[in-house]
């Protein structure tokens, strides 16, 4: 059987290709679906910066895609890297070059992002962790295209991972985009598969089928979405309630910002209470701290019931009681005031851990969940806090432990903060003023400044902003006690809430909302036990005992003690806790112009690169002792002012093409040296014509318009020829 040579075999499977062409199309399939992400994150600056960054990488594919075609996708590759680094890490450079910190810093930028992905609510502002993610992934997006084109199903192939882009943002908010998005990509797609029918075929024989196969998936695409089941209730959970607040085996303080920042406000529980203050309802108790996030305490063996920890006799204290009744809150964590004493009414098992006083259940839920909580007021006088000193083997050392990667500002400011008290009580009510009157309550700044979190690695950030949630002013807060010497945890739960009313028994009734979510430290005192700070402004009241009469402290704490719990929202207006800036905060430190710089930069150094090779090709070949390299440059001037040099011509022929631009003295001397190195008996002395080979090219380039000399400069043709 006769079978085809191997040569023919692989130019009958090669895939017909005009990298340019492809580029374009699939960039700008991809800036369109980049529209439908606006439902998943805010703004506009992320899509000017992620469509530059994919442009580039585009336009690096497309110019060594026609000449270099096996190092388009590597040195893409590398672009892409050097591109978000200046973009995003640019401290991490030394001088114009990446060093290890700007991977490392990439890569800490893109573990933040996934924090920002599982913790935010859609849309979520556009803080550069996020930019960078989507920047990357488009980037990296048009990378695999281009191999994907080389494939002959390529286009098809392409067609589904466009169809992916675009189903994408309804996945993740529940929201499909418009259909222009869809019809707009579509057209670049349906552009791209008629470029590679053309390619293998012509006329109506290869347009017909295109075109009706595309505009079959278009048709689809246009009738297809309002019949589809609805996505909401599949999309992930971003932008949405998640199914639990406080969710078993999951880490409550990961679970504030999201909820925080959740679109919708729910009622969680309604509460009387005989406490003389409205109190709040702890649920988790956090106490383990080795840098990135506090964790919820584990119980040792050693460890108290906190419900026998030892009162001074002095302080007086009385058992009173909570009716809690579970509104829209399902949850495996009971919220109770602390410290409980007992719960009755409780439908299910639960148990109570000794550590922190919290219940929780293996198998229950809080849902329609109606008890009551005995529960143990402490009422010391404020001499009376001051007296105490707690010994450092009165808690485990647990709580008082801190990572070593604490910034230093933090300590030197705990110490600046409490230079004048002289015990643990006035350290801790300096603590928690220096936050309430100095900082502001924001959800959306530490987002939009990268860093959110309460680890020890946006502490520093956080005293310098001067703005963020609980979380942030209570991991502060716990930390500077601890470097303080005073042991610390931090409590997680609701906020007393607000007044909503009187029940029958003419008892006021509070009302607790998800807005309410909050964490706030707790700071242990040898005689009294664990007391709750309130740091965050506009949260809670300020946490203070009575004073003897006549002192300033007496009459400052006064009022808000008998007053009820603000949500931030309320708190912001009458306070102006949350300022302009803060909520501003997601709009600055814009990446689009510094990307559009960096890509400026990029193709201006890409525009000057063809010259500056062409520059040292012609002063390599015009330093060389052979004749060769000398003629091979008298051709390639000539190909780059526009002359038409055949590929394939002799010297003679070069010289009929030259002569006009050339002076015929020179080009003869050339000529002949060139002949005698080719076609002389081995050992004949050829002259060094190297001064007369640079007057006949620098008249051939001379010689030209101004239009061939610029684009001879600019754009050399020679380097795109091959002989």
């Amino acid at each position: 059987m006769l079978r085809p040579e191997a040569s023919t075999r692989r130019r009958a499977a090669a895939v017909p290709r005009r990298p340019w062409l492809d580029q374009l199309l699939v960039v700008g399939a991809l800036a369109v679906l980049l529209l439908g992400y606006d439902t998943v994150v805010e703004g506009r600056d992320w899509w000017v910066t992620t469509t530059l960054v994919a442009g580039l990488v585009a336009l690096v594919c497309a110019v060594l895609g026609s000449l270099a075609p096996r190092f388009a996708v590597p040195v893409g590759l590398l672009v892409l890297v050097v591109v978000l680094g200046w973009v995003f890490v640019p401290e991490t450079f030394a001088g114009p070059l990446p060093t290890t910190s700007t991977f490392q810093g990439l890569g800490e930028a893109l573990s933040r992002a996934q924090v920002i992905v599982m913790e935010e609510a859609a849309p979520a502002a556009a803080a550069r962790p996020l930019v960078l993610l989507l920047a990357g992934a488009f980037g990296l997006l048009v990378l695999v295209l281009d191999l994907v084109l080389r494939l002959r199903v390529g286009v098809f192939l392409t067609g589904a991972v466009l169809l992916v882009v675009y189903a994408a943002p309804a996945l993740v908010s529940g929201e499909t985009p418009s259909l222009w998005v869809f019809a707009g990509a579509a057209a670049c797609w349906l552009a791209l598969l008629r470029t590679r029918t053309a390619a293998t075929s012509a006329g109506w024989a290869s347009l017909v089928p295109a075109l009706g196969l595309g505009g079959s998936a278009l048709l689809v695409g246009v009738l297809l979405p309002p019949v589809l089941p609805d996505v909401t209730a599949v999309a992930k959970p971003w932008g949405e309630p998640p199914p639990q607040v406080f969710g078993r085996g999951i880490n409550p303080m990961l679970q504030l910002g999201q909820n925080l920042r959740r679109n919708s406000t729910t009622v969680s529980a309604r509460y009387t209470t005989t406490l003389q203050d409205p109190p709040y309802l702890k649920v988790a108790t956090l106490r383990d701290f080795r840098g990135r996030t506090w964790r919820p305490a584990t119980a040792n063996d050693g460890d108290p019931f906190e419900s026998r920890i030892g009162i001074e006799p002095e302080v007086r204290t009385s058992q009173e009681t909570t009716t809690i009744r579970i509104a829209d809150l399902r949850s495996s964590m009971l919220p109770v005031p602390y410290p409980v004493l007992d719960v009755d009414g409780l439908r299910g098992a639960w148990s109570l851990r000794r550590t922190g006083l919290t219940i929780s259940s293996d198998s229950s839920t809080t849902r329609d969940q109606q008890y009551t909580v005995t529960s143990l007021e402490r009422l010391p006088t404020a001499e009376q806090m001051r007296a105490l000193v707690t010994s450092p083997t009165a808690v485990p050392l647990d709580y008082t432990a801190l990572p070593d990667d604490v910034p230093r500002v933090v300590a030197s400011t705990a110490r600046e903060v409490t230079a004048d008290a002289t015990n643990d009580y006035d350290r801790a009510m300096a603590l928690q003023d220096y936050f309430r009157q100095n900082f502001v309550y924001s959800e959306t700044a530490p987002v939009a400044e990268d860093y959110d979190g309460n680890g020890v690695g946006v502490l520093g950030t956080f005293l310098e902003e001067k703005a963020g949630y609980c979380v942030h002013f209570s991991s502060a807060m716990a930390v500077m006690a601890r470097e303080l010497g005073m042991p610390s945890r931090i409590a997680v739960g609701y906020a007393p809430g607000q007044a909503a009313g009187v029940d029958d028994d003419g008892n006021t009734e509070y009302e607790v909302t998800s807005d309410d979510l909050h964490a706030w430290p707790e700071i242990y005192f040898d005689g009294v036990g664990w007391v709750g700070f309130e740091p965050t402004p506009g949260v809670g009241s300020r946490t203070g005992f009575e004073e003897p009469e006549g002192t300033p402290e007496s009459t400052e704490q006064a009022a808000p003690q008998d007053q009820p719990s603000q949500r931030p929202s309320d708190a912001a207006a009458e306070e102006g806790s949350v300022t302009t800036e803060a909520s501003a905060a997601d709009s600055e430190a814009p990446t689009a112009p510094r990307t559009a710089l960096t890509v400026a930069v990029v193709l201006l150094l890409a525009a000057l690169l063809p010259g500056l090779l062409r520059s040292l090709l012609r002063r390599r070949r015009l330093a060389a002792s052979d004749p060769e390299p000398w003629w091979r440059e008298v051709e390639a001037s000539a190909v780059d002012v526009g002359l038409a040099v055949p590929r394939a011509g002799t010297p003679r022929g070069l010289v009929d093409v030259v002569g006009p631009r050339a002076d015929p003295d020179d080009l003869r001397r050339v000529l002949t040296a060139v002949e005698r190195s080719r076609y002389a008996r081995p050992g004949t002395d050829v002259a060094d014509e190297r001064e007369a080979a640079r007057r006949v090219v620098d008249r051939v380039r001379a010689a030209g318009s101004r239009g061939e000399r610029l684009r001879a400069l600019l754009l050399p043709r020679s380097l795109l020829r091959r002989r």
